[in-house]
């Protein structure tokens, strides 16, 4: 008997995320199996949607003057991953948000988190339609900038002048 083909539809979204990565917005999510509305997958940690995961090695310059990459520097043989990077897969357009949307929903474990990922801070998201609507620049010019200028401007000026 062939394995069921999961829809979007078949999880819930714990934490669905915005993030920037090569100057492209992304989406991605914090999934579980959703069986029923009431009945979600409470074991293990839950699964990515929208995120892939690649492993870095070590590199090292081809000394052997036989090879096709003499000189160049290619991943060391034999070698253990030395750090992963995260790949986003999901640019933010109307399809992958009505994919996303299709995953939100309030159950026993709550409602569906809606989080900016920025480089500084990850900012729960308050207003969802916003969320859905707005550019990860214009979020961070919102949420990001306007905070460290109102921290800056409300700071009292108590430096020590020199006279």
């Amino acid at each position: 008997m062939a394995k069921k083909k999961l829809k979007t539809e078949d999880y819930w979204a714990q934490h669905i995320i915005r993030a920037q990565q090569g100057g492209k917005d992304y989406i991605y999510a914090l999934t579980r199996r959703k069986y029923s509305e009431d009945d979600i997958e409470s074991t293990g940690a839950g699964e990515y949607v929208g995120l892939s995961r690649e492993e870095k090695f070590p590199r090292i310059t081809d000394n052997s003057p036989d090879s096709e990459t003499f000189g160049k520097r290619i991943p060391k043989p034999n070698a253990d991953p030395v750090g992963v990077k995260l790949v986003y897969l999901d640019e933010v357009n109307s399809t992958n948000i009505k994919k996303y949307k299709d995953m939100v929903g309030i159950n026993g474990f709550g409602s569906t988190e809606f989080i900016w990922k920025f480089k500084q801070i990850n900012i729960s998201a308050d207003k969802i339609d916003e969320f859905w609507s707005i550019t990860q620049e214009d979020a961070y010019d919102k949420y990001v900038l306007k905070q460290v200028i109102k921290i800056e401007t409300d700071k009292p000026n108590n430096r020590r002048r020199n006279p």
